[in-house]
């Protein structure tokens, strides 16, 4: 249950700093950046939240989601945003993303990576 928490927040960063920047300022289609918005999320969970976070600290992991995210909007959305996005403009999104996933990072640290499965009871 804690995944689902932790993944509905960061879905919350994302689409909102997604939304306001790509759609919002830079004239992007919103479906299709809801669809980054996802592919983002679940590929920065995976390799930043589970696997970076999990065996460095916070500031490791955010800059590594920084990059990740950043060359994430630059190729993917390169390949689905007909005109691609330039580099400068998923930089910057990634840096806004980058200052929600400092205090993520805290959240999945105390509640998700710190919970320990309980043993079934006999």
């Amino acid at each position: 249950m804690n995944h689902v928490t932790a993944l509905s927040i960061k879905l919350m960063i994302i689409a909102s700093a997604l939304f306001i920047i790509m759609t919002g300022f830079y004239g992007y289609d919103g479906g299709t950046t809801f669809g980054l918005t996802l592919i983002i999320v679940g590929l920065s969970y995976v390799v930043g939240d589970l696997g970076i976070l999990r065996v460095s600290n916070n500031v490791v992991a955010t800059i590594a989601d920084i990059g990740l995210i950043t060359v994430a909007i630059w190729l993917i959305g390169s390949m689905i945003y007909s005109g691609g996005v330039p580099f400068f403009i998923a930089f910057i999104t990634s840096l806004v993303i980058g200052g929600g996933e400092w205090f993520f990072h805290r959240f999945v640290l105390n509640s998700v990576l710190s919970s320990k499965d309980p043993s079934p009871q006999r």
